[in-house]
């Protein structure tokens, strides 16, 4: 039989719910004055307390919140001319031309597990400021505006989508698998667990030997991924 670990947790945290109740009850039946045992009490009750419900019901996140990590979001687009990048945090937008593209490659390294689009240019990427930049922008900026590399990772709007923004301006663009994990080669076995209205599915994978971190999606002189950091350490 196998252990949810999760449960164990869960069962953990009732535990020390169940003592600080306890103690609680005890200190009222004895009349006791010590307020700070009520305080140690009341710890034992509370902290645990959330942290139990934030597992069991999830912590609800207000739409006000909701729309200002939105606004934060980092997005992507693009149109005849080229890539907009959009950085919300440092007040810019890069904008990619389509004709400055050397070399894209698709870098998911399981390590960090980052999962991102670097464009590597002719020249830096055009920078168009939103607003005046805050102190975090000025810092960051002339860093930017020097460098002929760009990253873009998949917690930006509209990641998924860029492979279809290549399509129409480059060939041939080298497919991604974005669903490819390293950690699902084979699949050893599957088990579902029904769980009052849910339905729960286990699965076990033997990690993937051929799994590849870094793919060249489009190089202008065909290079490959070997290739590429051959010349960028020349």
């Amino acid at each position: 039989m196998k252990f949810n670990p999760l449960l164990i947790i869960k069962l953990f945290l009732g535990l020390f719910i169940c003592v600080g109740i306890g103690l609680t009850i005890f200190m009222i039946a004895h009349d006791s004055k010590v307020v700070g045992a009520y305080f140690v009490s009341g710890l034992f009750i509370l902290f645990p307390g959330i942290i139990l419900y934030g597992m069991t019901a999830g912590f609800r996140v207000s739409e006000k919140t909701m729309a200002r990590q939105i606004a934060q979001q980092e997005r992507v687009t693009s149109d005849a001319k080229g890539l907009s990048h959009q950085i919300p945090l440092l007040k810019t937008t890069q904008f990619i031309a389509w004709e400055t593209i050397e070399t894209i490659v698709y870098s998911n390294y399981h390590s960090d597990d980052r999962v991102q689009f670097i464009f590597y240019l002719t020249q830096p990427a055009f920078q168009i400021a939103s607003e005046k930049p805050g102190w975090i922008a000025k810092a960051l900026l002339p860093l930017i505006k020097k460098s002929k590399k760009v990253v873009i990772d998949e917690n930006c709007i509209n990641f998924p989508e860029i492979p279809k923004m290549l399509e129409k301006y480059f060939s041939p663009i080298h497919p991604v698998d974005m669903c490819e994990s390293h950690k699902k080669g084979t699949l050893l076995s599957s088990k579902t667990i029904v769980m009052e209205n849910t339905i729960q599915i286990e699965e076990y994978w033997k990690p993937n030997p051929n799994f590849e971190s870094e793919k060249v999606i489009y190089d202008r002189y065909n290079r490959t991924i070997d290739e590429l950091k051959q010349s960028k350490n020349s």
